[in-house]
């Protein structure tokens, strides 16, 4: 195997606008290298706040000024972005700190229903941000509560030095026609306080695209798609997914929406209003040109029964398959749904046979079986594979058949459930994946999870664990965070946020007010 290390570059949350969650160039670690012996936590980087963004990266080569140092970004709910030196263990200050004001504390009457406990301690960057390497920026919203009240505000900072760049910040405002809630004299105006940024960042057509969902669905709200140009930070567009009904918000569990070679934009809504005539896309997946307006869109047979069961099929996001005109995509009915993206097939009310495929993730055992977050893909001699690790449920691989999924995993972990310990309290969220790998090179690939370890994470905060396996067999973990606590330790769980891996480590977020950098050891 070469020993060569092209830089990685991890710019977006799950590596790319396809949202694979895979890094293909990565040679330092493989099955070979990852044990319990060789591999383990090298340092930590204290934090503000709890971290449900996903750590950025970028290396020496793509900053400005011969930078010389590999940086790793990280965004906290106290509203903070850090710049860390991604290398050096004794480096253990950031290279800079921005803050983007003041934080929203929990519990808030304004925000969520009574005893909303989804999320703790306060409410500040949520959504992955993205970064801009040829203008040199990082984007984030951040959410702030002040004497005006509630806002979130879109930042630009400069990689190099935190401070604010483009002219921004920019606080987000927005008003469309609608006669759904919240509406007046036929227009809906965005109310911060009943939206949760919540999906990541997207950067493409030259725009940052900004998602929202609700608080524990405190109404009135609805699901935003906003545009702004990625140069001036100026909005460029909106779009509403239930203008004249309610709810479909667009959350999937930090996902960000995902964009194809042509510039459309896929994402996936929760539980709202629905109308098969595509005026109204709760429990859909929505494709939207670059303009943000509706260019097509698919929803299951039972999306009222989905609906009423409060099983959003937004719970995830889409995964556009590299090298197709195919999308895969899922949420809590524990299905997948195989789409063609230039004819997505609307809705038939009997059944999905419109479509390429549906089939269930897990079969029904009584069990609820989520997906949350979306899977991760990679291609390699005898793939392409997905991967996804739905709640009470093993971690499991499908192959690709060219068309097709096969519906019988090609590989299960033996680790049964999303807690890993016998016993254990099984419950949500699963597990949230990387890929890493060589290119295609079967002999290199690690499938790469964190979960909660032994606790339901569901309105709670609870431990966590890092595991690794051999992504070409997922029955053969190779190293987990348990195996030398003292030394490992995740401490608690980051909900929905997956590892990053460049470069030969793997930053991980917590809400333990720290950044664990894991690698070889040595």
């Amino acid at each position: 195997m070469s020993t060569a290390r092209p830089p990685a570059c991890v710019t977006t949350q799950h590596n790319d606008n396809l949202r694979t969650g895979a890094n293909l160039l990565e040679t330092a670690l493989h099955p070979g290298s990852v044990g319990p012996g060789t591999f383990g936590k090298l340092f930590t980087r204290a934090v503000d706040g709890h971290v449900y963004a996903q750590p950025l990266y970028v290396p020496a080569d793509r900053l400005p000024g011969g930078h010389g140092r590999n940086v790793v970004y990280v965004a906290t709910m106290h509203n903070s972005v850090y710049a860390f030196d991604a290398d050096d263990p004794a480096a253990a200050a950031p290279l800079w700190h921005a803050s983007l004001g003041p934080s929203a504390p929990l519990p808030d009457p304004d925000i969520g229903p009574p005893g909303y406990r989804d999320i703790a301690v306060e409410v500040g960057i949520l959504g992955t941000p993205v970064i801009d390497t040829g203008r040199q920026v990082l984007y984030a919203v951040a959410f702030t509560k002040d004497a005006d009240g509630h806002h979130h505000t879109l930042h630009a900072l400069d990689l190099a030095t935190g401070r604010a760049a483009l002219g921004g910040p920019v606080r987000i405002a927005a008003t469309v026609p609608g006669t759904g809630e919240g509406s007046s004299s036929g227009r809906i105006t965005f109310r911060s306080h009943r939206q949760i940024q919540r999906a990541a960042l997207t950067l493409a057509n030259g725009q940052v695209y900004v998602a929202f969902a609700s608080y524990g669905d405190r109404r009135p709200y609805h699901g935003w798609v906003l545009g702004f140009d990625a140069g001036t930070l100026a909005p460029t567009g909106a779009y509403v997914t239930t203008p004249g009904t309610g709810l479909g918000g667009i959350w999937q569990a930090g996902q960000g929406l995902a964009v194809d070679e042509q510039g459309y934009v896929y994402f996936l809504t929760g539980n709202g209003g629905f109308r098969p005539d595509g005026s109204e896309l709760g429990d859909s997946v929505v494709k939207l040109r670059p303009d943000l307006t509706l260019a097509d869109w698919f929803s299951p047979h039972d999306n009222a029964a989905l609906d009423a069961q409060d099983a959003d099929l937004g719970s995830a996001g889409p995964l556009l398959l590299p090298g197709t005109r195919l999308l895969v995509a899922g949420g809590k009915a524990g299905r997948f749904y195989l789409l063609d993206r230039d004819a997505m097939g609307h809705f038939r009310p009997d059944a999905d046979s419109q479509i390429p495929q549906s089939f269930a993730v897990v079969e029904p055992d009584g069990h609820s079986h989520h997906i949350h977050g979306g899977p991760v893909h990679w291609d390699f001699p005898g793939g392409p594979w997905i991967y996804v690790w739905p709640e009470n449920g093993a971690l499991r691989a499908y192959r690709f058949t060219g068309t097709r999924f096969d519906p019988t995993p090609v590989s299960v972990s033996t680790t049964t459930d999303p807690t890993g310990v016998p016993g254990g309290s099984a419950g949500m969220p699963g597990g949230f994946l990387s890929v890493s790998a060589h290119g295609s090179d079967t002999a290199s690939g690690l499938l790469w999870a964190s979960h909660p370890y032994k606790d339901d994470a569901n309105q709670a905060v609870v431990t966590g664990v890092l595991r690794v396996y051999a992504a070409a067999d997922l029955t053969r973990e190779l190293w987990n965070s348990t195996l030398d606590a003292a030394r490992d330790d995740v401490g608690l769980f980051a909900k929905f946020t997956p590892p990053t891996v460049a470069d030969g480590k793997v930053h991980l977020a917590t809400f333990s007010g720290a950044m664990h950098t894991y690698g070889l050891l040595g």
